[in-house]
């Protein structure tokens, strides 16, 4: 019996794709490949990432489909109602790459108010003391207010990071948080969470509602020393009244790690700014993620079996 054809869009970890191979004719090939369209005819299942866009047009080229297979948690580039109208099923790994975004977003925090020089030569008695003077920080982690915009699955655990190193974190979501699962992060308003922290950290889901959510009335609310951090997707602050905010608050310091579009246009001003960090989309970039990532396969092998798979989009 002719095993069932799968196509990996976009590089996923070893392991996974040698398992669905076992099962499957599974072959990595991306969407402005040679051969691709007649590939596609013919595909049971398709596994992607972040850059294909799976939509109308794309599935109307592909009779045969039964399930996609996002390798991640945001389902920006899958067009869900298109998928449902011809029943596609879509899986993806809503908590893969939870942990590994919120090292990134403390990371990124601790390196702004904590930053730690290591010594390059060795020091003398006076040069010792004087390297201990001035290590010295001006401000500390602990005590600092921590603002986090989305609740979720990414949003809660870096409370949870935060409250471990004794920040006073408050948090802003769309959805009744019940008492239980605030974790002792106190509920504010969008408007004074801006208003009142020290450091924001944005983690929104990509509904069109979010976006341009952070533009230059929210800018206007901030501390002229915030860290912000954005990890979540590109299109929630608006660029150009970053850019002002940025150059008109030399002490803020702003992270961006996700774009609108990406790759980041080379003419950006944000690209010149001394504070302002630019990252490729990587907060998501450890080992351990991709694998847990690419083991959305095991639920677009369940889908063809007519199982019901573990983590269903739609």
């Amino acid at each position: 019996m002719d095993k069932p054809l799968i196509l990996i869009t976009e590089p996923i970890a070893c392991e996974p794709s040698l398992w669905l191979n076992e099962y499957c004719d599974a072959q990595t090939i991306g969407i402005g490949d040679e051969g691709f369209d007649d590939l596609l005819s013919g595909t049971q299942g398709l596994v992607v990432r972040t850059y294909t866009k799976v939509d109308g047009a794309m599935l109307d080229r592909a009779p045969n489909l039964k399930v996609v297979g996002r390798a991640g948690v945001g389902l920006d580039n899958i067009d869900l109602d298109a998928c449902a109208d011809r029943g596609v099923r879509v899986v993806h790994t809503p908590r893969a790459n939870a942990m590994a975004v919120v090292e990134y977003t403390i990371s990124m925090l601790l390196n702004t108010l904590r930053p730690i020089n290591a010594m390059s030569e060795h020091l003398d008695t006076d040069h010792w003391h004087a390297a201990r003077e001035a290590a010295i920080t001006p401000g500390s982690v602990v005590g600092t207010s921590l603002g986090i915009v989305g609740m979720g699955h990414i949003g809660s655990r870096v409370a949870r990071a935060g409250l471990g190193l004794g920040m006073e974190v408050s948090f802003n979501d769309l959805r009744e948080i019940e008492p239980k699962d605030t974790l002792g992060a106190s509920c504010k308003s969008f408007e004074k969470l801006l208003g009142q922290s020290r450091c924001v950290s944005v983690h929104v889901d990509g509904r069109a509602e979010n976006r341009g959510v952070i533009g230059q009335h929210e800018f206007g609310l901030m501390r002229a020393d915030v860290i912000l951090v954005n990890a979540s997707r590109g299109f929630v602050v608006d660029p150009d009244a970053a850019v002002c905010f940025a150059k008109a608050n030399p002490d803020a310091r702003l992270v961006f790690d996700v774009h609108d579009p990406e790759p980041i246009d080379l003419g950006s001003e944000l690209m010149g700014l001394g504070n302002v960090i630019l990252t490729p989309h990587i907060a998501a970039a450890t080992k351990q993620a991709k694998l847990a990532m690419s083991w959305v396969v095991r639920d677009v092998w369940a889908v063809l079996n007519g199982r019901e798979p573990e983590f269903p989009a739609n």
